[in-house]
């Protein structure tokens, strides 16, 4: 009767160790699809962080150039003061031709710096708007991330698993990654 029982046991062990090793394998993968997946986010927020800055720059630069086009019209509007004053008093004077060639200069500069700004409106904020969309999508994506990757059951248990913890966190850089470390 006992070697039955040995047999059972034996078959009991055997299972178990199977079981084992067939859930050490589905954390083994489960972490690395976790490691690339987080690889993805990062890459995704450095590309995200340069969008950002170029947002950024576009808004500065258009800024200036409105800042511009405001200084030249307050200049063309004292100008337009003189031309009238000269119309009234001395027409054929070298100030009112200084003044006539400095309004005509001015004139230029405001169609010119309003051209450019068309230009670089084309389409609107888009920089802006991909940057707030994709920030968007990215925090959604992360968020998912978190919860399957850092929050579940399935993470503790890889965490807790020695063999499944060596074989996804062997590297330094995986080590360091939200993949592999507890909180």
């Amino acid at each position: 009767m006992t070697i039955p029982i040995i047999k059972s046991s034996l078959l009991t062990l055997s299972l178990a160790m199977v079981s084992s090793l067939s859930h050490s394998s589905d954390l083994v993968e489960f972490g690395k699809k976790c490691l690339v997946k987080e690889d993805r986010l990062n890459k995704a927020k450095n590309r995200l962080e340069a969008l950002s800055l170029r947002a950024e720059q576009n808004h500065r630069g258009k800024n200036r150039s409105q800042d511009q086009l405001d200084r030249y019209q307050a200049e063309k509007e004292l100008l337009e003061i003189d031309m009238t004053e000269c119309n009234e008093t001395t027409p054929n004077s070298a100030f009112c031709h200084q003044v006539r060639l400095r309004y005509n200069e001015i004139t230029y500069l405001i169609q010119s710096t309003k051209t450019e700004n068309v230009g670089s409106n084309w389409g609107g904020n888009d920089a802006i708007i991909d940057y707030e969309i994709t920030k968007d999508n990215f925090n959604h994506q992360y968020e998912e991330f978190l919860a399957l990757c850092r929050d579940s059951n399935a993470h503790y248990a890889l965490i807790q698993t020695p063999e499944a913890y060596a074989k996804v966190c062997s590297s330094e850089a995986a080590k360091q990654s939200v993949t592999c470390t507890l909180f």
